[in-house]
This record gives C-alpha cells, structure tokens and sequence, in this order.
C-alpha cells in the first residue's frame, strides 16, 4: 500500500523534492487557455531621439514616441527643433511578432539606416554601404514574445523620409503597425489580459450643444431686472434704451458680402495640369560636349536580347536604357535585359559622387527627373537632390558623376531613339498551336536550352515570364513591363540549365498561362533536337 501511495503522490505532483528533480507530465489535456498565446496589439510605437546632427552625435534635442515608422517629411523639417537637412533619429523599443516565423524587414528610404532586431544587425546602409542580400535582413521571431529593436537613420540633404516595413510568413510587406511596436522597456511585461485597446474619437462639441451655454448666460444677466424699485424706476429705463440703437447701427454692414466674388482663371490652371510628354522607350543617351553615350559598368555579359538590339542599332549594348514612368513625374533608366537601374551611388548627395547600377528598390537616388535644357537636349536630375545633375566627365575627370547644375554642356543630353530588333521567327514555329488566352506556343519543344516563345496581345498589356524546375523553384525570371498590342516572340536561352522538365509560366495582366517545355541534351550519335536531318 505504501508503494502505491508513493507512486500516486509522484504521478500527481504532489512531492516537491520529487517535482524539483524531474519535470512531471500530465497524462491528461491541458486545458484550452493553457495553450493560448499572449494577446498582441497593445504596442504604442517606439521611443525615438532626434539629433541636430548626421552622426547622432551628443545629447538629442527632441524625445518622444512615435506610433509608426512612415514618415515623408520632403524638404521641411520633422520638427521646429530640428534642421531640413543634415540631422539623425533613433527609434528603440520592443517588437512583438503576430505569427511565428521568418521576418524580412525593409527600409524604404534614399538615405542612410541601420537596423537592429534581437540584437542582429539585419540593414546597414550607413557610410555609403550596400545591403548584400535580402537574406540578410531575416529574423526568426516567436508569436507571443517581445524582442529588442533598433532602427537609426540619417539624412544628410535633399528629401528626407523613411517607412520601416516587414515581410510576415505568407504576407505581403506593410509597415508595422504600431500595435507591435513597443518603446523601452522589459522584453517580459506581459500584454494586459483581454482584447487591446481601441481607440475611440474624440468627442467634438455639436453646435447644440454650445448653444446651451450661450442661452442660459443672458438668462443670467437678466436677473437685476426683476429688482425694480420704486424710487429709481427711469433709471432702467434710460440704460436699455442706450445700447438698442447702437446694436441696429453696428448690424448694418452686411452690404459687404459682394467683394469675396472673383472671377476664375481656368485658362492657367489647364496649362499647369498639363502633363509632361512621356518619355517612355529605348535611347541611346548621348552627351552634349563630346557626343559619347552613356555607358555604366555593369559587370556582366550582355544578353542575346541586347546583341541584337545593338547590332541594329549600330552602337554597343551597354550603351543603351530603357527609360519608365517611376511614378510623380519621374522615371528610372533601366539597362536592358536586367532589373539594374542607373542610381546615385550610396544616395550621396555631395558633389562628385559616382554613378553606378543597382538592383531597383524605389529609391530617391534611382528615380529621375528629366527637363528640356533646350535646343532637344535634357538634364537628368535624381529625386533625392534639387540641383545636381547628371554628368559626363572622362576618366581624368571623376568619371560619371552627380555635380551642381550649371548648364555646362556636360551635363545636357540627347534621347537618341533606338528601335528594338525583331528577332527572326523560327522555321515551324507558326505551325505550333498555342494555348491559353494570349495564344502562347513554344518552339522547339524538346529543345537543347534555345528556344522560342510567341504571344499575341490584344490590347497594350504589362507583362512577364517565369520558369520553374520540377520542385516548383523559379529558377528564371524576366522583367514585368508594358508591351505594344500584336504579336510578338522572344528567344529564350535556357542552355545554362540541366536537362529536363520545366514549367514556363507567361503572366499578361492578371492572366496566367503555364506551359511543359522539356530540355534535353544531344549524345553523340543522335542529332541536336530541332536540327535540321538529311536523307
């Protein structure tokens, strides 16, 4: 018996030498609140400090907590306290994560950011820096916990703004709501129990309501009425009858109402909302002093689609860019064939700084401002600065670079058209019949990597391809971009892949349209696939 009352009183927890030394496992479910997580969304924002300098330098000349990281402050300044240029912030706190998983966190700026998640450095833009891969701004977070973050920025000149954003698992970016965000404190204060908080509207007085007040005060100033005495009844009598005149007199100029009526000028508000013809389309951009195109190391071979385009253009293909609505008026000069663009390096806003290409991201330094010059030349100048401008310069010079403009002739451009080539269409590629809305066909299919795929568009559409292997990795994409109604056919050069099947995936507009195309490779004594057999 005394057996079985031990084993009973270990198998309940009863014991606590016992339970110190061993953790005990119920043999039966907890229940549902045990498993229930923390409630989120009761964060605040952060605890920011403003600095009057770019190096976060000293004591902070303004404290406070802001509830969202987006901010778009332009050209003015985020505080009276602060300069329009050339001034720093640090936001610290705790993060909480709805889900858990992997995070990716993104800083939309043109200036300089360093961010901090769990003590992880995942963004480092400072001092000119490049974030090398996108996997470096991952955390692992847990729902229910709190973890320590860390974002400082620094704008040096021109616009100024940042909006702090995460990828959760499955979702698409947003910024953090300020329901996750927490200022400093102990990573283990729990959340309040039962839902967070809403924010209820202030209360606005309804004209009802302050007319009540405006009523009861004459009441109240009527009450030395009633104290008539006989003995100085004219007395009343004269006052009252002083101030009625003088209330008819002052209500009298109404007769002013006319002069507010001024005739509209619709005439200059039509010119001004005129937009800008649009630039849109492939150049060759040449400078005016020497006559040299605009050419940018970009450190790789050029593509097929490039060869060509150049070959009938007559120029080399690293000198040519696509120019795109980026939107406000500006655009981006993408090189063709990659998803690089012309930026600033670094978003610097000094004088002399170096162009170079980069993977777009949105940034002020890669958006564009292209104005007349004058005579069918142009100045290209980058959002993030107002009055520098791109500039030719030889290698003595600096190179290509970003200087104050001063209508030098190196620093005017000219959009030298070029026609993309149209690439032959393969023999027996119309006889293929196509699939799906847009009549897609590929040709050959088995092929050795090249091969050519044909659409038709009914109307002018954006539009992109993607290929998947067998485990449904995308292992080649293109661009996304408008194309011209009609037909139309690429050449896609695949040979760098290993043999077998694939998925090609063409998406117009919102219309997808996936295709089984299979690549295989030629032995010894069997003929190239498409090639051509004599008998």
């Amino acid at each position: 018996m005394r057996y079985l009352l031990f084993c009973s009183a270990l198998g309940l927890g009863l014991t606590n030498g016992l339970q110190a030394a061993a953790p005990v496992f119920p043999l039966w479910p907890l229940p549902a609140a045990a498993h229930s997580l923390p409630v989120q969304g009761w964060g605040t924002g952060l605890t920011a400090s403003y600095f009057n300098n770019g190096s976060l330098a000293g004591a902070p000349v303004l404290k406070r907590q802001d509830a969202l990281i987006d901010f778009k402050w332009g050209a003015a300044s985020p505080a009276p306290e602060l300069p329009a240029d050339n001034f720093s912030v640090r936001w610290e706190g705790l993060l909480a994560a709805p889900t858990t998983g992997r995070y990716r966190f993104v800083a939309v700026t043109s200036d300089e950011v360093r961010l901090w998640v769990n003590g992880k450095k995942v963004l480092d833009t400072w001092d000119g820096k490049k974030q090398s891969s996108l996997d470096d701004a991952t955390v692992t977070l847990a729902a229910g916990e709190k973890t320590t973050i860390k974002l400082e920025y620094n704008d040096a000149d021109g616009n100024a703004g940042i909006q702090l954003q995460w990828v959760a698992p499955g979702q698409a970016p947003q910024v953090i709501p300020s329901g996750n965000l927490y200022p400093l404190g102990s990573p283990m204060t729990p959340d309040p129990a039962g839902p967070p908080p809403v924010a209820k509207p202030k209360a606005v007085p309804t004209p009802t309501a302050a007319a009540k007040p405006a009523a009861t005060k004459p009441v109240a100033a009527t009450k030395p009425a009633p104290a008539t005495k006989p003995a100085t009844p004219a007395k009343p009598a004269a006052k009252p009858a002083a101030p009625a005149p003088a209330k008819v007199a002052k209500a009298a100029p109404p007769e002013k109402a006319p002069k507010p009526v001024k005739p509209p000028k619709p005439a200059k508000e039509v010119a001004e909302a005129t937009p800008p013809a649009d630039l849109s389309g492939l150049y060759m951009l040449t400078v005016r002093s020497t006559g040299r195109p605009l050419k940018v190391d970009q450190g790789r071979p050029a593509t097929r689609a490039e060869q060509l385009a150049a070959a009938a253009a007559g120029v080399k293909e690293d000198a040519q860019w696509r120019i795109e609505p980026a939107g406000e008026g500006l655009y981006r000069l993408v090189s063709p064939g990659s998803n690089k663009v012309l930026e600033v390096l670094g978003s610097s806003t000094s004088n002399g700084a170096p162009l170079s290409v980069w993977t777009y991201y949105s940034g002020y330094n890669q958006r564009w401002k292209i104005e007349d010059a004058g005579e069918g030349y142009y100045k290209l100048t980058p959002k993030h600065v107002r009055k520098k401008v791109l500039t030719y310069g030889d290698s003595l010079q600096g190179g290509l670079q970003q200087l104050k403009y001063t209508a030098a002739t190196n620093q005017q451009w000219k959009l030298v058209p070029v026609k993309p080539a149209e690439e032959p269409i393969l023999a027996g590629a119309p006889a293929v019949p196509g699939v799906g809305a847009n009549n897609m066909s590929v040709y050959p299919n088995p092929s050795n990597g090249v091969m050519q795929m044909s659409y038709n568009l009914s109307e002018a559409r954006p539009l992109g391809w993607v290929l998947y292997n067998q485990n449904g990795a995308a292992v080649r994409v293109s661009d996304y971009r408008k194309q011209a109604a009609g037909a139309h056919h690429q050449t896609l050069d695949f040979t760098g892949l290993p043999a077998g099947d694939y998925y090609l995936s063409l998406t117009v507009g919102i219309t997808n349209t996936r295709q089984l195309i299979s690549i295989r490779r030629p032995t010894a004594d069997a003929p190239e696939v498409g090639a051509a057999t004599g008998k």
